[in-house]
């Protein structure tokens, strides 16, 4: 069987998350799949080695018995491109990648490779999807964020790189499409493809659920102090208020699951979140900003509440601008997340067509 190689048309397209859900309907077939993203841009250090975050995630939730590296043989590190450029011999990193390829063939049935971004990203080093994807003699799933025109358009320009490279694409995957539009942009995105050689081989709707965070990782991911609620760091946040208005005002915008962003000498307003926040099973969470710390008389409040608070020395304007587009990766603990992505992807994706394209 073909290996296949999820590609995409932007980043945050949805790669992982489809492979994720891919993954995990091949198990209830009974099939055993391996998974690898031969170049990572975005590596931790796991297992004493650097190591692509999807790479790791992926060992993590299905317990794979392979050698981390496997499943992420190139971490793209500071100053990697540079030297390459000086010295551009690209023949070592395919052979990293088909010797993990090697490996992996001889304990799983199916390989799933996952790319980096579009179809030309890694070809400043010689190794862009469309260049790996051959190298691996690899099928190809375009994922693209929902929506008719922009998605058209990106897809054209990576099927004429895959093109260039004699990949085939068995079709692509609308993902993200939300539900007010899903059957008119799937109809029309679905004739489009057509008319462009190739096939809509799924349209996964926007969940919203999938794109939540807690206030443990929004601490993590910027370093924000924790002054007090970390019983509640798990809290989920669905949406986000800046408190700039007087409380009356700041009232109708704080419900259950609300972030609440405002100045630490905002004593009215932080009192009015507290108030809202902790009404029946606390929720949400407080950002205080521009380095002030609560003032002494309401610290046993804050306390007491339950509700997270968090602490910046950044003013309010720079603490809000960062959770414009803010998304967090999916974890191995996310298991909720990880098994929607089972549900959503075998209720949305044609898994019989994808296999019989890769047994073809």
């Amino acid at each position: 069987m073909k290996p296949l190689y999820i590609s995409a048309t932007l980043r945050d397209c949805g790669k992982t998350s489809f492979s994720l859900g891919l993954m995990q309907l091949l198990h209830d077939k009974g099939i055993n799949p391996g998974y690898c993203k031969p170049v990572g841009q975005h590596y931790v250090r796991y297992h004493d080695k650097n190591i692509d975050e999807d790479g790791v995630l992926m060992h993590e939730v299905f317990n794979m018995k392979e050698e981390p590296y496997y499943l992420s043989p190139i971490a793209i590190e500071s100053d990697f491109t540079r030297k390459f450029i000086e010295n551009p011999n690209v023949k070592p990193l395919e052979d990293q990648i088909l010797h993990c390829h090697e490996r992996l063939s001889k304990a799983h049935q199916v390989l799933i490779y996952e790319g980096t971004g579009h179809a030309g990203v890694g070809s400043c080093f010689g190794l862009s999807n469309a260049r790996v994807a051959q190298l691996l003699g690899a099928k190809v799933i375009i994922v693209t964020a929902g929506g008719i025109g922009k998605p058209l358009d990106e897809i054209a320009l990576s099927m004429a790189l895959f093109g260039n490279h004699d990949v085939e694409i068995i079709g692509v995957i609308l993902n993200k499409v939300i539900a007010e539009k899903y059957d008119k942009v799937r109809q029309t995105v679905e004739k489009g493809l057509a008319l462009m050689g190739t096939r809509l081989i799924g349209a996964i709707p926007y969940d919203k659920h999938l794109t939540t965070f807690t206030l443990g990782q929004l601490a993590e991911e910027f370093n924000y102090q924790v002054l007090c609620g970390h019983e509640g760091l798990s809290n989920i946040i669905e949406e986000t208020v800046v408190a700039a208005m007087e409380p009356q005002n700041a009232i109708k915008y704080i419900h259950e699951n609300t972030l609440v962003i405002m100045p630490g000498d905002r004593v009215d307003n932080i009192l009015i979140a507290i108030l809202l926040l902790s009404r029946g099973t606390p929720s949400g969470g407080i950002i205080l900003t521009g380095g002030f710390e609560p003032h002494p008389t309401i610290e046993p409040l804050l306390k007491s509440s339950q509700i997270p608070v968090l602490f910046s020395n950044d003013d309010t304007y720079k603490v809000s601008a960062r959770m414009k587009d803010l998304g967090f990766k999916i974890r191995s603990y996310d298991m909720d997340k990880v098994l929607r992505l089972r549900t959503l992807v075998g209720e949305h994706v044609d898994i019989h067509g994808i296999l019989e394209a890769l047994a073809d």
